[in-house]
């Protein structure tokens, strides 16, 4: 009969109870044979008895007594108890517990003694896969699932359970029994490799007379349903909950919700009664398509939805159930299927590939990655995979750019570096003017200052990433502006000047600057004009004119003897070249060390094209940087 009281692991009467331990209803002694059975505590209490731990005096050893509770005799309670024990003991499998004795107690209450396991209910260890509390609900259980690795419990192993589990239902319909309520807490799992069915309590047996059952349902707690629907919603047939006839077909449904769960960790229906109406419903029940974000392999996506098909007739049986995961365990995978998944995963990704946009293209690579996966030797799937990711996209994707923008950043900041190095170096160069003879001081001053900000902006500003667009860019270019606009007063426009402008505008033109060129070349432009201009309206001595077919240049801020003018033209052409060789070296080896990045990206790509080899070094390549 069926107890609404107990819990729903407690249901199967072999199973342990979660709370207090509780004063027995059955005696201390068993009439089988005088005090052979030492009856230890009680293990679990269920709706039809109550399982103690015992020592068989006789061979010294522990085992298990299911104890009918005295409350529920009657003729077909008795029998179902005792049918129970017979079903068990006839099927003589690695995977049933086997059954030692039965009798009746000296109270006159049926019992009978079947092996002591230790393990957990494959219900414990799908909630730990759940990362949930564990439930200990084992029979006999000494360990529970919290206190075993995560790791041990691995889709592997599970499945290796599963082909067992099979096998021993097999036998069971060879023998014409059909067990009706297989479910996670009704399979236990040893620490040794041990598997077991258990619960053999509504097992039908063909040709069998049906004991009648009284009705009764439960809420909520997907307990085991006796009455005119037997089983477990959730894991019951439809043809199970409608009532009708039923044959070892409905325990494959059950075998396939089983399934279900260990693929995904979660069952395939609802806990309790509402399972009975999504039962009914449903043609059948697929992992990847109820958690598409797992990874379901398609063969056992597939075998689900064939256990699980709400025609009994096109279910397969249990020894085919444990084949098919034995064929797929042993890696003879089902390559036809995967080339039919993969074959439409590249029509979708070639689809998307059309449509042009930044989207599309990613939904384009996701897929052919895919079809790649599950036909890695399919030539299609690989050109489509190596073309998506070898042809660049009509525009740069958003993530690129980004990507792009922090490498320039980082590569001018090592410029800034540099460059602020430099400066020291213009600085006192201009400071060696001052052991001249200097006819005006200011304009060497004016330079000096100048070149110092610079410098200590472009130090400053290299400390920190540098930003492509910022305003700080502005405030050294002006005050570079100013810089050469002040040692134009020194020289005059057409001597050293020139030299400091050409350098500095490439030096500039090859950073990777967001602004408009146009600008620097204008700033850069600015110094001749308003040097020329000053000269021609007079505020400053004019320093050029042509005389006699010649070019005479004179400088009015400092003496323009031989040595003087020797040595600051030295000096200058040392400094333009030094700044300008860091300058193109440092862009040299960052265009040369992304082009070798790029062709290293598109030849490991290409290697996954059949008949790829790599090329022959060749002689005339350039020099890497």
């Amino acid at each position: 009969m069926y107890n609404p009281g107990v819990a729903s692991h407690e249901d199967d009467a072999t199973l342990p109870s979660t709370e207090p331990p509780v004063a027995s209803t059955t005696t201390a002694q068993l009439r089988n044979e005088v005090a052979r059975y030492d009856l230890g505590p009680l293990l679990g209490r269920g709706g039809m008895g109550e399982v103690r731990l015992a020592r068989d005096t006789r061979i010294d050893r522990e085992v298990a007594v299911k104890v009918m509770r005295s409350e529920l005799h009657g003729t077909d309670n008795v029998a179902r108890f005792f049918r129970e024990a017979r079903v068990q003991g006839a099927l003589e499998h690695p995977s049933v517990v086997p059954i030692h004795d039965l009798g009746v107690d000296a109270s006159n209450n049926p019992y009978f003694v079947m092996k002591r396991l230790v393990g957990v209910t494959l219900a414990s260890v799908l909630e730990l896969r759940r990362a949930e509390a564990p439930r200990v609900s084992a029979p006999l259980i000494t360990a529970d699932a919290g206190s075993l690795p995560r790791e041990r419990w691995s889709r592997r192993d599970l499945l290796d359970r599963f082909v067992a589990i099979c096998l021993a239902m097999d036998l069971a319909h060879q023998r014409g029994i059909v067990h009706r309520d297989l479910k996670p807490a009704n399979l236990m799992l040893g620490e040794f490799g041990e598997t077991y069915v258990l619960d053999w309590g509504l097992a039908r047996v063909a040709h069998e007379h049906e004991i009648r059952e009284v009705s009764s349902v439960s809420s909520e707690s997907g307990a085991t349903e006796v009455g005119a629907l037997l089983g477990t919603p959730g894991y019951m047939a439809p043809e199970q909950a409608r009532g009708l006839d039923i044959t070892p077909k409905a325990d494959i449904y059950s075998l396939g919700c089983v399934l279900f769960e260990i693929l995904t960790s979660s069952p395939a229906l609802p806990r309790g009664p509402a399972a009975l109406a999504l039962t009914l419903d449903a043609p059948w029940h697929s992992p990847r398509t109820s958690h598409p974000d797992q990874d379901v392999p398609p063969e056992l996506d597939t075998l689900c939805i064939d256990a699980t098909m709400a025609d009994p007739a096109l279910r397969p049986n249990a020894r085919q159930l444990a084949e098919r995961v034995r064929s797929y365990l042993d890696g003879d995978r089902d390559l036809a299927q995967r080339k039919q998944i993969a074959t439409g995963l590249i029509a979708s990704a070639q689809a998307a590939l059309a449509r042009g946009d930044e989207a599309s293209r990613m939904t384009a690579l996701q897929d052919a990655g895919r079809a790649f996966a599950l036909v890695p030797e399919d030539e299609v799937a690989q050109r489509l995979l190596v073309g998506i990711a070898l042809q660049p996209p009509p525009e740069i994707p958003r993530g690129a750019l980004a990507a792009a923008d922090a490498e320039r950043s980082a590569y001018l900041t090592r410029i800034m570096r540099f460059s602020s190095l430099s400066y020291v170096w213009i600085s006192l160069g201009i400071a060696l003017l001052f052991l001249f003879p200097l006819n005006e001081r200011w304009p060497v001053a004016l330079a000096l200052a100048l070149s110092v900000a610079s410098g200590l902006v472009l130090h400053f500003k290299a400390t920190s990433l540098a930003q492509m667009k910022s305003p700080w860019h502005v405030v050294i270019l002006v005050a570079n502006l100013g810089l050469l606009t002040a040692a134009g007063f020194i020289h005059g426009p057409l001597f050293v000047i020139p030299v400091f402008l050409i350098g500095s505008l490439a030096s500039i033109l090859a950073q990777p600057l967001q602004y408009p060129s146009w600008i620097v070349v204008a700033t850069h432009a600015l110094p001749i004009a308003i040097l020329v201009g000053c000269e021609l309206v007079g505020l400053t001595p004019s320093t050029f004119h042509v005389s006699g077919g010649q070019l005479h240049i004179t400088p009015w801020v400092i003496d323009a003897t031989p040595l003087n003018i020797g040595f600051v033209y030295a000096l200058t052409l040392i400094a333009q070249m030094a700044n300008s060789t860091l300058i193109t070296l440092s862009t040299r080896n960052a265009q040369v060390s992304a082009q070798n990045r790029v062709h290293a990206h598109r030849w490991h790509l290409m290697q996954m094209l059949p008949g790829a080899a790599a090329p022959a070094p060749s002689s005339s390549s350039p020099p890497s940087a």
